[in-house]
Formats: structure tokens, sequence, C-alpha cells
């Protein structure tokens, strides 16, 4: 017999002999959260048709079933199941479950994630392409959200990060597949009930190890730490990831989610003469900041907010797992975040032309001459830098920076270029950037309509935001965007338009696309934008403007657009159109056409200065 065998039987015989004492005394549940049931949905997926074999997986769930049962757990253990069988045993679990219940969920084997959401893998999947998805997996959402919505308590725990070849094949073959996207490991989930906790056997990203004894390295943690009497949960799990990282030297961090606002205990305390003197550990305020900041940073998980995480908190346990997130989500480029040249630093301030000549003139009134202020720093502008730098006691780099800035008196914007969110459209709760986020920018950005998914980024100092709202039309679009502080995007030059398009054009829910038999067209309906035409306005192009009043110095209008086909289309919406029936997908949209009231579209871009 394993170690982790003679463990287990050892728990059985102690079982049975606590089994008659709660029973004696009437509290079978004095170890748990108040009154109901305990429920455990158990599964372990080994064998797979075209994914290799996991030895461990069925021996896991097997352990962590027999396991539970000394824990007075009601364990349905399903081993090497199909997509209709994972599908049955969830449904059965599911008719078992009350509000007065403890329900735990348990899975080893493939696990995935795809755009951000997690799939467990049935034994007979095949994933041929992203569409398979939804056929040949379980939804890891739907099981939780299932619980939430019965249980009292619901503890989730996924030993499911395991190297999967089905995944990383179809993570290939994803039409413009990037790491933010990645089916590698699992992804983070956030829970909606104050009863809930999720643990995962790796980080997001995270692949777990298999084991190379009869159990996984997670699996056997939890068998040895969840039961210790006495010991909540939450402390009990910080063992559990002690030992993980031991074993696995250092490669595989266990991570917790948790929104539990009642303690859980698997075992019942020691009577007082049984138990050993009380030593109450020094609570750390920065280790505490640290993991509330943490968990904050696991539930936004973009790579900008990795970066202000580390920017924070440079060392420790949770410094090292942000810094293995970023590896994964930008390989090569945590350097390049942490620790930025003079040069890049200048390009994270958003220097216009016009800011340039200020920094010039202002360097030539303190007696530092750049020669003419127009805007470009040369060479004697470069020096003009460095030596006021040394006159004011900043390092003396010759590229312009924040310190620079200050000592000159001027305002600048710390805002590099690019995505700043998920490229997928998804919520964000404005409670998670405290203590992260200091871009006020950003903070207009997610505290616009903070119920509804988006996806940001920054371009030139400007924040844009594609919200995702179904059917909206212009007068809908404009009046959130005024609701919001800011307005509907202007789009001024060609690389503008190529930024804002980037943040739409990778997730299809923020576009209608249909084939209209009556015109014998397929289009694709993108996003609503601040163009308007004056209501006495003539076509081709007579009468349009920005929303902002910004001059028209750029257009991208669908050839033989704008027109008067349909009079009162004077409304600007990012559009494409082919003749003919075509998959929309095909179709790029980077050009704009004209549209009136009854149209709609679900999504828009609104523009914070």
């Amino acid at each position: 017999m394993t170690a982790l065998g003679e463990v287990i039987m050892m728990r059985i015989r102690l079982a049975c002999l606590s089994l008659l004492v709660f029973t004696i005394i009437g509290s079978l549940d004095a170890a748990a959260a108040e009154g109901g049931r305990r429920l455990a949905l158990v599964i372990g997926n080994s064998i797979y048709e075209a994914a290799g074999a996991l030895p461990n997986a069925a021996r896991d769930a097997r352990a962590f079933g027999a396991f539970l049962s000394t824990q007075g757990f009601d364990a349905d253990i399903v081993v090497d199941a199909n997509r209709s069988q994972l599908a049955e045993a969830v449904a059965r679990f599911s008719r078992k479950i009350t509000a007065d219940d403890v329900a735990l969920f348990y899975y080893a084997g493939h696990g995935m994630q795809l755009r951000g959401e997690n799939y467990l893998v049935a034994t007979n999947a095949q994933l041929a392409n992203e569409f398979d998805v939804a056929a040949e997996t379980l939804a890891l959402e739907d099981v939780v959200r299932v619980m939430e919505g019965k249980a009292k308590i619901a503890l989730v725990f996924l030993d499911a990060c395991r190297n999967n070849p089905l995944a990383n094949r179809l993570n290939e073959e994803v039409e413009g597949a990037s790491r933010s996207l990645a089916t590698r490991g699992l992804a983070p989930i956030e829970t909606e009930s104050a009863g809930t906790m999720i643990a995962f056997a790796a980080a997001p990203g995270q692949v777990a190890a298999d084991g190379r004894g009869e159990n996984s390295p997670f699996t056997t943690a939890l068998v040895n730490h969840l039961a210790s009497p006495g010991i909540e949960i939450g402390t009990a799990f910080k063992r559990v990831i002690h030992d993980v990282r031991i074993a696995t030297d250092g490669k595989q961090s266990p991570q917790i989610l948790s929104s539990l606002s009642l303690e859980f205990y698997f075992a019942p305390a020691l009577q007082q003469s049984e138990q050993a003197p009380v030593v109450t550990p020094a609570i750390d305020p920065k280790t505490m900041e640290a993991e509330a900041d943490f968990q904050k940073a696991l539930r936004i998980n973009t790579p900008r907010i990795w970066t202000s995480f580390l920017a924070k908190h440079r060392s420790g346990e949770k410094a090292d797992v942000a810094r293995q997130m970023l590896s994964v989500m930008q390989p090569n480029t945590v350097a390049f975040l942490l620790f930025p040249t003079p040069e890049q630093r200048e390009n994270e301030l958003t220097l216009d032309k016009a800011t340039r000549s200020e920094i010039q003139l202002a360097l030539a009134a303190k007696g530092f001459g750049t020669g003419n202020a127009d805007g470009v720093f040369g060479a004697q502008t470069r020096r003009a830098i460095t030596d006021y730098q040394k006159s004011a006691g900043i390092a003396d780099t010759g590229y312009f920076n924040e310190p620079t800035a200050k000592a000159l008196g001027i305002d600048v914007i710390k805002a590099a270029d690019g995505l700043y969110s998920s490229p997928m459209a998804r919520r964000y709760m404005p409670k998670d950037f405290t203590g992260l986020e200091t871009d006020v920018r950003v903070w207009k950005a997610i505290d616009c309509d903070p119920w509804l998914e988006k996806v940001y980024g920054s371009f030139q100092g400007h924040m844009y935001v594609v919200i995702y709202e179904q059917w909206t039309t212009w007068k809908s679009a404009d009046l959130a965007a005024k609701r919001c502080g800011g307005h509907l995007a202007t789009i001024t030059s060609k690389e503008e338009n190529d930024f804002v398009i980037s943040l739409f054009s990778r997730d299809e829910r923020l576009f209608v696309s249909e084939y209209d038999s009556s015109w014998n067209e397929t289009y694709r309906n993108g996003p609503w934008i601040g163009l308007i035409q004056d209501e006495n306005g003539r076509e081709p192009k007579g009468g349009w403007r920005w929303v902002t009043g910004e001059a028209m110095t750029f257009t991208k209008w669908l050839p033989n657009s704008p027109n008067e086909d349909n009079p009162g289309d004077d409304f600007g919406m990012y559009y494409n159109g082919v003749s003919g029936k075509r998959d929309p997908k095909e179709l790029r949209v980077d050009s704009w056409d004209d549209m009136g009231q009854p149209n709609s579209s679900h999504s828009v871009v609104i523009e914070f200065e």
C-alpha cells in the first residue's frame, strides 16, 4: 500500500470512531458550516481517446473520494467519463443539492482555456477545431454557477492544468491565437457567491504535474492537509501551496480564489486537553496587502495589471508567480516591463509635437538652449535635457521623464500605446483595480457602465473603450458616451484607425453579421463612432463632422459611401459588405459607412481624453 493509501486507511478508521461519537451527541456536521449535508462529485479522467493517458488522474479521484468519505461527504466518484457521462454526473449532483448543503466538486484530468473560459475535457474529445469545444468538453463556469445557485458553501478543486496535447494543437489552429487566449492551463474564474472557494492546482497559465508516484503533488497535499484538526480551509490550503511548491521545485504554485464569508472546517477541533499551546502568528500588513492585491490581479489577469502588481510588490512568493504570469502572457518582455530603458520611459509619455516644443521653451527659460523650439528632440535638445537634469539632481539620461517634467512644471501623461485590457471583451469590477491602477483614464474606462463587457487601450494619450452592448443605436451609443464622461471616438489618422480596429477585430460578438437575401449581400456591422452629418448636409461628403468638432483630416469611407440611398443615414459606423453569400468572418472591417437611426450594432467605441 502506498503512503497516501495508508494515510487514507488511517483516516477511515479514525472516521469510524468519530462517527460513533458524533452519532451519540447528534452532531455529525459539527465540523461543517451550520447544518446541511456534505455532498461531493469527484471526477477523474485518465484514458483519453485522442490525448493519451494521464495515469494518476483516475487514481487521484479515487484517493480524494475516499478521503472525502472519511470527512462525512456523500461522494459520487466518476472515472473516465465521456461528454454525456460528464453532463449526466453534473446533473445528478445538481439535483441533490439544497440550500443548507456544502457542495464540493473535484476534477482531475485534462482541462483547457479558450478565450478566457475554462473547459474540462471529456475522454472522447477530438477537438478538431474550436467549434468542437462546446460539444466535447464541460464548461467549468456552468458547474460553478449551478453550485453557487444552490449550495450554502461551494468548494471546487481543479487538478486539471496538466499538459494537454489536444489543447496545444487547438491553440495553434485558432486563427489569430495568442498567449492572451491560450489553451495552456486554466484561466481565473470570477465567483459570484459569498460562499464559494475555487482551488487551482497551478497558477493560471501554468501546467500542473501529473506526479511520478501514485498521485499528483496537488491531490497528495490536499489529502495530507485539508483535514488537519481545527484548521480552517483557507489556512489548510496555504500548507497545500507550500507542499506543492517544494514537490515541484517551485514550478507549480496552487492558487485559491475565495469569496467565503463563512468559516469551513473539514475536521472538528481537538478537545482542549488534546490541543497544543496556541501561538498567534504576527500579522504582516505588507503580506496581507500583497495577498489582497494578488487576488485582484488574478481576477483582472492582464499584462498591465501584473506589471502594476510587480511595481508595488517586487519580492516574495506572489511576485514570483506574477513574473511567471507575465512570462506566459508576453514571453521575453518581463525585463522590458519591469526595467525599462530611459528611452522606453520617454516613449511611455504622450509627448506630441506641441508638448515637445513646450519642453524646449521651458529648458531655454532655465538657461539651457535647445535651438529652435520645433518639437524635435535633436542632439542640441538632448544635451540641454542632460545638462538640466544634472543641475536639478536628476539622473542625467538625456531622455525626458516624469521627474524632469515635474522639475520643469510641465504636465505629462504616462500612457504607453497598446492594449490595456484582455483582447476579448469581458466585465471588469472597479474594486479590483484599487491600489493597483493609477491611470485616471483607465479608471474612466472601467467605471463606464461597469456591468458591460469591454476592451480598452491607449493610443497617443487617448483611452479608447469598445463596449459590447447588443442592438444599440447611434443615439443610445452617444448617450452612453456622454454618461461616461467621454465621447464617441473621433478618428484622425490611419494609425489611429488601425489601433481602434485592433481593439474590436478579435471578438466576433462585437459585430452584427448577416446575409441579406433581398440585396444578395453579406455584411458586418462594427462599432458606432462619433461621425455625424448635419441635417442639411448633402452627399457624397457634404456636412459630415466629428461630434467633438475636430477637423476631418482623415476618412476611411467604404467605396461608394456615404450615399443618399437612404435619406437620414446620418451616423457613422465601422462596416464592410460584399455581394453574394459569404462567410462574414472573411470580411475585414476597417472602413466606415453611413447608417440611420433604425440601424443597430453590438458595440460602440468611446474615447476619453
